[in-house]
């Protein structure tokens, strides 16, 4: 995950959709998607803690931020 995360940090476009899919439901992927949108930082500690109502999982919160910087830019 980290190599995926410094591609798509770098501007390279990541195709993560079939693996998020599979860890996420549409409107989980939402909730996130609109948390980094509105962030002030890409921590993912702080992300955690922001959305424990919604427990999601360390990698799964990773792999959304990496889709996140690929889709959006930093």
């Amino acid at each position: 995950m980290e190599e995926m995360e410094t591609i798509a940090a770098s501007g390279t476009k990541l195709n993560l959709g079939y693996a998020i899919d599979e860890m996420l439901d549409e409107a989980d992927q939402e909730e996130i998607i609109e948390y980094f949108k509105s962030c002030e930082t890409s921590s993912l500690d702080i992300a955690q803690q922001e959305l424990a109502e919604f427990d999601f999982n360390w990698e799964q919160l990773k792999i959304m931020r990496i889709r996140f910087l690929a889709e959006y830019g930093m």
